[in-house]
Order: structure tokens, then sequence, then C-alpha cells
């Protein structure tokens, strides 16, 4: 379906006939096009940030996109159902599961995987943040297999984005290293070098309790810290030790796809503004 039909007439009777023009100045002339855009997109698209504040809303939000969207796949007699089982805007409908669309009953499983599938891109919806890989550590030499999932991310003394305490200081002023990290997801926890710990001078947040070799209980320092990943900042707990990992709190915060070359970090629903 292009802008000339549904997107088009719709975008027109929301207010929004500027940035109909706008998409099809950028190539986004397709519906496909238009639904699987993220932030990145809409920036390129709308400089206007009010603009683009009620595009983003609308597409995330209005329920008549719904039936839009259905009709497109040639899926629009369920569109009914949708609204009964809550899934009511494209926003909940962003990445869904295929547990998600139990409560539609479809009439050829053909059309429940083309749902699925094409709501894996929906509203930006598992965009690339970063990308890591299968690779050596300098921190655990040896081993059997001798490989490890790693990401290289960015660790900050505090968030560089936040104002409130220094207002004209810039994200490069921030005390920040560059640190490969080994993915644990046996951890609830960030753990660093402690030679980074000193050089960021990170502060300490409070004391934690951890089991060391022996079975004995040992109380370590706790420090905070700001972690950036493909631009997203996460607030972590660190604690030192002597292999820098990524723990399931931070493995929380994103979607994955590994297979054995790369572990691809991916946006989740709320990435962009959307709210299951």
């Amino acid at each position: 379906m292009s802008l000339e039909g549904s997107m088009r007439h719709y975008l027109e009777s929301v207010g929004l006939r500027e940035i109909c023009l706008q998409l099809e100045g950028h190539g986004f002339n397709q519906l496909s096009d238009i639904l699987s855009m993220d932030d990145d997109d809409l920036a390129a698209v709308i400089p206007d940030d009010e603009s683009k504040k009620k595009f983003k809303t609308i597409l995330h939000q209005d329920a008549r996109l719904m039936k839009i969207w259905l009709d497109s796949l040639g899926l629009g007699q369920y569109y009914e159902q949708f609204q009964a089982s809550g899934l009511t805007s494209l926003a909940r409908c962003s990445g869904l599961s295929l547990r998600s669309l139990d409560g539609v009953n479809f009439n050829l499983p053909g059309h429940k995987k083309r749902v699925f599938r094409e709501a894996q891109s929906l509203l930006g919806y598992g965009t690339v943040m970063a990308e890591g890989a299968w690779e050596e550590h300098e921190q655990l030499r040896g081993g059997r297999f001798g490989k490890f999932l790693c990401l290289t991310a960015d660790i900050f003394a505090r968030d560089p984005q936040d104002k409130r305490n220094n207002p004209n200081e810039g994200a490069a002023a921030v005390p920040h290293r560059r640190v490969k990290f080994m993915v644990d997801s046996g951890s609830d926890i960030v753990t660093l070098d402690d030679d980074i710990i000193k050089e960021l001078q990170l502060p300490v947040k409070g004391c934690a309790k951890q089991e060391v070799p022996g079975g004995q209980i040992q109380e370590k320092p706790l420090y905070s810290a700001c972690l950036g990943i493909g631009g997203k900042m996460l607030n972590v707990e660190v604690l030192a030790d002597n292999v820098s990992t990524l723990g399931t709190p931070v493995l929380w915060e994103f979607r994955h796809c590994i297979d054995g070359e790369k572990h691809l970090w991916l946006s989740k629903a709320d990435e962009f503004g959307i709210k299951s």
C-alpha cells in the first residue's frame, strides 16, 4: 500500500499533510517503510520536535492505524478480534510473541506467522543497538573453548546526559572508559577491573555480600556507574573483580539474537517510546 492510499488519507485527516510530503521526499512511500521507522529515521525526516512528537504519538496509539496495518497485510478480517484481545494499537503489536496472538482465532496458520513476522520490525522494534561477538578475553586466558560472548561498551562515572549537577559539562568531560565486557547471564551485577574503578573514581553506593571460595561471605564495596550501549544509557551497580562482565540486569534491557559468529543487542518495545 502506498501513501496514495489509506496512509495518505489518514495523515491528512489528522493534520499531518506536510509530514506526508516529507515522508515521500525521503523515500518512505510504502506503508511498511513508515511503520518500521526508528528514531534516527524520524529525526532525518521530521526535524521539528513538536511535529515529530505528534507523529510518534499517533503511530503508537491511534487505533485506526491498526486497521490500515492489518489491511495492508491482507488480514483486515481479524481487526475486531485484535481489538477484543487487547491488541488495540501498533505499540501493543510491536515485537509481539506468537503466544500473544493466541487470543486471535486465525483461519490459517500462515496468517498468524505473517502478523508475527511483520510485527518484529514494527515501529522500530528490533533495531540493532550494538553488536558483540564470540571472542577471546584478555582477562580470561586458557580454557578448553577459549571464546566468550563479549561486548565492547562505555562505562561512565555518571550519566553524561544528566545536566543537573554540571549543566555546562559535555559527555566527553565525564570520566569514562571503553571496556571489553564478557557476557555473564549467571550474574545479577556488572563487574569491573579494580584499576578501571580507581581511574574513573566511581562513587561508593554501599556494600554487597559476596560468597568467596571456601563458602565464606565477604562484604565488598558496591559502586554506581553509568553504562552506555549503542546510545542507551543504563545506571548500574558495579563490583570490583578481575574480569569485567555484564550481568542479567543489563541483558534484560535488550532483546538478543545470538548465532555462531555474533551477538546482536536489539531494542525492546519501549526503546522508542512504545508502551505495551
